[in-house]
């Protein structure tokens, strides 16, 4: 389990009314935000603070405020003790250059299209002034699992995975933003189709892992070289002294494309 700095929660008893009420702030009132606090952003806060303070233990740093477009999930991301505002991170009105880093975390694949994700890591490349941590579901398999009749399942969510962002996509997206400093890594292997992650085509949509006698059977097949369950990318607005830590942040990661030192 990683235990963030404590600098990463607020009491509740030190918000205002209006936070603490759950009420949010639309993404026109945004700009009202002062951000001198802050050194991080979270754009989509849905796993109830889990990389804010994965942002504190393994980036560096010590204050982050939560952007998430669900009232819902801003309100569980307060109730577990941090800071978090409504608001569309595809139309944020956040003065420029104003914190460190954004986080992007399994969010990206729900944004409704590609030009959202690009309006997206737009936003957090000019509110920032040192780099953009990225990541999100492995979909660059999805193509080879479907010959031999399998699929990650979370490449058939259709209620809520829009975008099937694979790391060739993300990479051209940077490219077009002119973001040409990133290291494109994955983690997590999946070297055969045993792993619970893997589904027949069969499978019904918007499942979880794999069950074996309440999803229909499966073939077994080796991957070789593995697959990989999550996709890293760490994108560098600027020479900063940490790089080393930020781009080895997540353990046991495989380089795979880009232009920086995986080191």
């Amino acid at each position: 389990m990683i235990v963030a700095d404590n600098t990463a929660k607020v009491p509740m008893s030190a918000r205002s009314d209006n936070e603490a009420s759950g009420t949010g702030l639309g993404a026109a009132h945004c700009g009202s935000i002062d951000l001198a606090e802050y050194d991080f952003l979270d754009f989509g806060a849905s796993s109830r603070g889990g990389c804010m303070e994965f942002a504190c233990r393994r980036l560096g740093g010590t204050r982050g405020l939560g952007v998430d477009i669900n009232p819902k999930a801003v309100i569980a991301c307060r109730e577990a003790g941090y800071e978090c505002v409504q608001g569309d991170v595809t139309d944020l009105d956040l003065p420029a250059l104003s914190v460190r880093f954004v986080t992007m975390s399994h969010v990206l694949e729900h944004l409704p299209d590609l030009p959202a994700v690009g309006k997206a890591i737009g936003n957090a490349a000019r509110v920032a002034t040192d780099f953009l941590f990225i990541q999100g579901p492995f979909f660059d398999a999805d193509e080879e699992l479907r010959r031999v009749g399998l699929k990650f399942y979370w490449s058939d969510w259709p209620s809520a995975h829009s975008v099937h962002l694979t790391i060739a996509q993300l990479a051209r997206t940077l490219e077009d933003l002119g973001l040409g400093d990133y290291v494109a890594m994955a983690r997590v292997p999946v070297e055969s189709s045993l792993d619970p992650a893997i589904h027949p085509l069969a499978s019904p949509p918007s499942q979880h892992d794999y069950v074996a006698g309440t999803h229909p059977p499966k073939p077994h097949v080796k991957f070789d070289p593995p697959l990989f369950r999550e996709m890293v990318c760490v994108v560098r607005l600027r020479r900063f002294p940490d790089w080393s830590r930020v781009v080895q942040a997540r353990r046991s990661c495989q380089f795979v494309s880009g232009t920086l030192p995986f080191c």
